[in-house]
């Protein structure tokens, strides 16, 4: 059976692959062929890729769909965005 993408994302976060709390800065630019860390699919050129920013932790690379499901996601969790 194949899981769903907020599966896959709730699982990430649990396991720490993809980070609850709040990032730092938040990047967005043109893909450049790197795996997305939620779907692992490649970011091409064509897409926009979201990367938070995070001290001390190496790069996070979402598509704009799956950045909307971890974001939806760490809500669920109680994490609310910095006013």
């Amino acid at each position: 059976m194949l899981k769903s993408l907020a599966e896959i994302v709730r699982e990430k976060i649990d396991s720490g692959i993809l980070p609850r709390d709040q990032p730092v800065k938040l990047l967005a630019h043109d893909g450049h062929g790197e795996p997305c860390t939620a779907c692992e699919q490649p970011i091409f050129a064509s897409q926009i890729e979201r990367e938070p920013q995070y001290g001390g932790r190496g790069p996070i690379r979402l598509h704009v769909g799956c950045h909307g499901v971890w974001e939806e996601e760490r809500r669920r969790r109680g994490c609310r965005p910095k006013d």
